[in-house]
């Protein structure tokens, strides 16, 4: 008697961790893509959010841009639908300048907060539901690069800059993104905007440019070495690899003693990409002309 006693607590125990795992599984399954486009008009008004919460010609709205644009092949190969990636690619950074909190809680809640963002944005110009939840989720999963970089004996930046764990990418447009987040931090676009930041914010301790570029414990290159080592996709770590070899030969060729502060490192990398482009894996990034569209 006093063992049967037992039974029904059991099986209400095993019940629920039977939900709980249901639960767990349900949600670490990735979603389906939404069969859905953009329309030039939607593209015009989630652009011109982006405006609205980042610099013009700031390394955030720049670097948004570049990314609308670098989306397309690497969505395609992927089979990922192309247009929730643009639209998660000219939001994902859009809270990190314009959000809640002081500069490094910005910096660190960019992805939550930049997925509440998009939703709100993709909701108010009509997309689907299904387009709105992957798009915000990607945003959400986008930080990184994230772990240990064992080249470096090292956490790799958001790591340990941040102190916390994120989501990893579940849909496909989620790992697109992240993708071709990395990607940009391994141009020597993506070198600039690092030196940037690094420079200017107070988030950042005081360096030198050498040190963010190059020598620091957290570099410019380390990113670019942390971003290469987590990439997703196929396409994207075939790339990754001309990508770290073009932006190499750009800071070894950098003379410290004559480039000293961030207008003279920026006119050096637009010297060098005159001269050498980025490797063909990347597509061109159309010159800003005063367009409503990015």
């Amino acid at each position: 008697m006093r063992r049967g006693s037992h039974g029904p607590k059991r099986l209400l125990i095993l019940a629920g961790l039977v939900v709980l795992v249901a639960w767990a599984t349900c949600d670490r399954q990735p979603r389906p893509s939404p069969d859905e486009t953009l329309t030039p008009a939607e593209t015009e008004k989630i652009y011109a959010a982006l405006l609205r919460r980042t610099k013009k010609e700031g390394p955030n709205h720049l670097h948004s841009r570049r990314l609308y644009h670098y989306a397309p092949p690497f969505a395609q190969a992927a089979g990922a639908n192309v247009h929730v990636v643009q639209a998660a690619a000219l939001l994902h950074d859009a809270t990190k300048e314009d959000g809640a909190g002081e500069p490094k809680e910005r910096f660190c809640t960019h992805g939550d907060q930049g997925a509440a963002f998009t939703a709100e944005v993709l909701e108010e110009i009509g997309k689907s539901s299904a387009f709105v939840s992957v798009a915000s989720g990607a945003v959400r999963e986008h930080m990184g690069p994230c772990g240990f970089n064992w080249s470096f004996f090292s956490r790799r930046f958001m790591s340990k800059f941040c102190g916390r764990s994120y989501p990893k990418p579940r849909s496909i447009e989620a790992r697109v993104l992240f993708d071709v987040d990395m990607l940009d931090l391994m141009t020597v676009d993506g070198v600039v905007k690092v030196v940037e930041l690094r420079q200017s914010n107070p988030e950042f301790d005081e360096e030198s440019l050498e040190d963010s570029v190059i020598k620091g414990p957290d570099s410019a290159w380390k990113s670019v070495v942390d971003a290469r080592q987590t990439l997703l996709t196929e396409s994207a770590g075939k790339c990754g690899g001309a990508l770290s070899t073009h932006t190499k030969a750009f800071i070894d060729g950098v003379d410290f003693d004559v480039v000293k502060d961030v207008p003279a490192f920026k006119a050096a990398a637009a010297k060098y990409l005159a001269g050498h482009p980025l490797p063909s894996c990347l597509p061109p990034v159309p010159p800003l002309d005063g367009s409503p569209l990015p």
